[in-house]
């Protein structure tokens, strides 16, 4: 007999069908894939500034490896899956930035205060922490609330959504990676290897102001990463470098010498002085552009006050996904980085608690502005930040602005790495909690790689070199040279030149944002032209000038294909490039 009394309790929810995700084939296959990004990448950064945050590839190369060999592929490798490797091998691959290699280590190298490797290790490892903390909790926020576009996130969810839909779409595009892979491993190991077939670069013949053009760097460099570089900087990118190296390499360095000033015609010595206007063009272009955006500003600020009256950065469970990470866990995480950081610090550099605590505060603060800027523009100002602290910290001595400053570039590299791992997450339905769990993972992972490998390269090819110029290196060397010294300890006119430089950046940010913009050069490009040799300013001015001949013969070139070949050409070299250094450390080349 039917009854139309309620009952005394509500029915339970109908079962939702479980998502395998944080699995264990894909952890362990974001673990590899991600081992081996974080290798190649701490080459790349030293020898150009940039690298492939790895996401896009590792979703290709962990879809492959599942649907390719029947023996991994006995239950389906699901789309959320695939996620959950990408998000692992992605935090791992960043970590040399984080850790500080391309900056900050070697930065402590030069003023004779490099820690050791399990120091540098766990220090970058307790603010990579920070870094994923500060992304947990502006994730509501940002992603949620605001659903800002952060467009390499949504270009990693296009494409693992894309390839799970067509698995012919993702052979082809594997393909593509596997091909430039293949063909960049081949050239350095012939440049670099043996038998040596392939110079390290064309020189140009003549003189410039009586000094032979080769000795002033310019040729050609034979690298099919710097030609991968171009093509994702793009045309005004690449000739912005180019314009950047003539200048300091055509203009600046015969001066140099022909004044007395700088001695050697050598890379290393005339940078010491080259740095200065390249300083203070890329602290304009990275800086300007923040101050004159007084609406992103005020929506960073607003962000904290709206997480302030939140009391807790967890979203609840029934928006887009479960609640990622119970803040007691939150606080013990965050307990555990400071305790770690101000651990070291006293015992390694000497650095007070008040230092740190103010260091700490300052990179949450900076992290913030930068998860926002990132989400909108996809450009993510991490090193800046680190710039903008190492210059507030510059009266407390060289040692303690690096290492201040190291916390505020590495905790911005992971939060924007981070959130882009979230968007990713969010758009595809994930569970937060474990791509949380994947991102401490792989920044665990990526922490215990670079570090090896940087000591290896430096070793076979030195830090600092033609070779690897680490170009992000000498500015951190030269404001904490500033801060050791003082303008007394300079380089004879480098404070002329860096505010000559800031002013040059400055006028070229401003006229920028007029119609004429795109037509003229980056600032931020332009400084780091200033400090590559020309040979490599030519490399990634031609590697720019192929795509773009490229698009012009065919029009439909896809933005996600230009990528996936260039992303291909980086890791061929950058892993070859190891693996050449373990062979000459071993003692076989």
């Amino acid at each position: 007999m039917a009854t139309t009394e309620p009952l005394p309790y509500p029915p339970l929810p109908a079962a939702r069908p479980q998502r395998r995700e944080a699995t264990v084939r894909a952890l362990a296959a974001g673990c590899g894939i991600g081992a081996i990004l974080a290798a190649g990448n701490v080459y790349t950064a030293l020898k150009t500034g940039f690298i492939d945050g790895g996401g896009i590839t590792a979703a290709l190369l962990g879809f492959m490896m599942f649907s390719g060999v029947k023996a991994l592929a006995r239950r389906r490798y699901g789309l959320l899956e695939n996620n959950i490797t990408q998000t692992t091998a992605a935090s791992a691959a960043i970590m040399g930035f984080v850790v500080g290699l391309p900056g900050p280590v070697p930065a402590l190298d030069f003023i004779g205060a490099l820690p050791p490797a399990w120091v540098i290790a766990v220090w970058g490892l307790a603010t990579g922490v920070l870094g994923i903390l500060a992304a947990v909790i502006l994730r509501r926020q940002l992603i949620v609330d605001d659903a800002l576009a952060f467009p390499t996130g949504a270009a990693t969810a296009e494409v693992i959504e894309t390839i799970h839909a067509t698995r012919g779409e993702a052979v082809r595009r594997v393909s593509l990676l596997a091909g430039a892979a293949a063909i960049a491993m081949l050239v350095t190991w012939f440049r670099d290897g043996s038998p040596k077939l392939v110079p390290q670069a064309t020189a140009f013949g003549g003189t410039i102001a009586g000094i032979a053009a080769a000795r002033l760097t310019f040729g050609v460099s034979w690298s099919p990463l710097l030609l991968s570089t171009g093509a994702l900087v793009g045309l005004r990118g690449g000739a912005s470098m180019l314009l950047g190296g003539g200048l300091a390499w055509g203009v600046f360095a015969p001066w140099l010498l022909n004044a007395g000033i700088i001695r050697e015609a050598e890379y290393g010595p005339l940078t010491t002085w080259l740095v200065w206007p390249a300083l203070g063009i890329l602290a304009a272009g990275s800086f300007l552009p923040l101050l004159l955006d007084i609406g992103a500003l005020r929506r960073s600020f607003r962000d904290l006050g709206a997480l302030a009256r939140r009391g807790s950065g967890a979203p609840p469970a029934t928006s887009a996904g479960p609640a990622p990470i119970r803040s007691r866990t939150l606080l013990l995480l965050f307990l555990a980085s400071v305790v770690t950081l101000a651990m070291i610090g006293r015992a390694q550099f000497g650095l007070g608690l008040a230092p740190l605590a103010i260091a700490i505060m300052l990179a949450l603060l900076l992290a913030n502005v930068c998860a926002r800027a990132t989400g909108e523009t996809d450009v993510g100002p991490a090193g800046p930040m680190g710039t903008l602290t190492q210059a507030a910290f510059t009266s407390s001595g060289a040692v303690t602005s690096v290492v201040t400053g190291s916390v505020s570039s590495g905790s911005a590299t992971q939060v924007t790495q981070t959130l882009y791992a979230l968007h990713v997450g969010h758009r595809l339905g994930a569970s937060t909690r474990a791509q949380v769990g994947a991102q401490l993972l792989g920044a665990a992972l990526g922490a215990v790689v670079v570090v090896p490998v940087y000591f290896l390269l430096a070793r076979t090819y030195g830090i600092g070199t033609e070779a690897l110029p680490a170009a992000g290196a000498q500015s951190w060397k030269a404001m904490a040279e500033a801060a050791r010294g003082g303008v007394a300890g300079l380089p004879l006119h480098a404070m002329l030149a860096g505010a000559l430089g800031l002013a040059a950046g400055a006028a070229l940010t401003l006229a920028g944002r007029t119609r004429i913009g795109r037509f003229l050069p980056s600032p931020a490009a332009m400084g780091l032209g200033m400090l590559v040799p020309a040979s490599y300013s030519f490399a990634i001015f031609a590697g720019a000038i192929a795509v773009a001949a490229a698009r012009r013969m065919r029009p439909g070139l896809s933005e996600s294909d230009v990528m996936t070949v260039a992303a291909g050409g980086m890791a061929g070299e950058s892993l070859m490039g190891v693996v050449i250094a373990a062979l000459v450390f071993a003692g076989i080349l």
